[in-house]
């Protein structure tokens, strides 16, 4: 099983949340043979007709426009393309789209790059709510703001060494659920819908983030940004019942304890080397712009 297969387990993890239950948070296990927590049965569910997604590239199909994975590209696929394929879930058609959407299936909107403001401003999240309005799509998955404590791109760095401080930071991070909570409340208002929000995992937890960044007076820094977007979108959720919310941190935690010293999971019989890039079927992450999950 690939790291992108293990993020497919999350995810429809996830959607057992918006079909079935009010909300999942997966924690780590304090020893590695304790289960996770069940998800608590909601007395009603909402029929699944189809899926929709807001996020990044994370989510944005990896066969289309991007074509990642080198000389595995022809078997090298996101979570949302795995369980289509491997699932049947429906998120509409694939073709090539207008803009903000490029090529992919028809109710995917995510976008190579995109940021929770840059979701609002290309009106992503208006084109999910119409598809919700026609009866298309009664279930969402929002995964993004990743890319505003990104290392590439040195927004992580600015973070962790001052440069974005204070009231510019806190103002930074506000925006970050303001923009989360008009995309769902867009997508509430548009029709009967089902939400799921994912928390933002911690780049520190990567051994070459925390060698990059290494000191422990400044890291909390970037760390306290992201528990406060995260607390935001739980704060958000928990005054909304449509929404639910997913741990994405308390996921990569739980599997962080299963990582040997080489930094190989073992999944099913086999070891994915989840510190390494690469594009070989045995890395957890692609050698791309971003370490993408493979």
């Amino acid at each position: 099983m690939t790291h992108a297969k293990m993020i497919g387990l999350l995810i429809a993890l996830a959607l057992l949340v918006v079909t079935g239950c009010r909300s999942l948070i997966i924690a780590a296990p304090a020893t590695p043979g304790q289960l996770l927590p069940a998800p608590q049965p909601q007395p009603a569910s909402r029929p699944v007709i189809g899926f929709g997604l807001l996020g990044d590239s994370r989510s944005d199909e990896y066969r289309a426009a991007d074509n990642r994975g080198g000389r595995y590209a022809a078997t090298t696929f996101n979570w949302l393309e795995l369980l289509v394929q491997n699932r049947g879930l429906n998120f509409g058609p694939w073709a090539t789209w207008g803009e903000p959407r490029r090529t992919g299936y028809k109710h995917n909107w995510s976008r190579r790059g995109a940021t929770a403001a840059s979701m609002i401003e290309s009106g992503a999240h208006l084109g999910l709510a119409q598809q919700v309005a026609a009866g298309d799509v009664s279930h969402v998955f929002i995964w993004i703001g990743g890319h505003e404590f990104a290392t590439w791109n040195n927004t992580y760095a600015n973070i962790y060494n001052g440069a974005l401080s204070g009231a510019e930071r806190h103002a930074r991070t506000q925006r970050i659920v303001a923009d989360l909570t008009t995309a769902v409340d867009t997508l509430l208002k548009a029709g009967p819908v089902s939400i799921v929000l994912v928390t933002l995992i911690d780049r520190g937890l990567a051994p070459e983030v925390a060698a990059q960044f290494p000191d422990t007076t400044q890291q909390p820094r970037v760390t306290d940004a992201i528990n406060f977007v995260n607390d935001g979108r739980r704060a958000m959720a928990a005054a909304r019942p449509a929404v639910a919310v997913v741990d994405g941190h308390a996921f990569a935690l739980s599997l962080s304890d299963r990582i040997d010293q080489n930094g190989n999971l073992p999944v099913g019989g086999q070891s994915i080397n989840l510190f390494g890039y690469g594009h070989e079927p045995y890395f957890g992450r692609l050698k791309d712009d971003d370490g993408h999950a493979s």
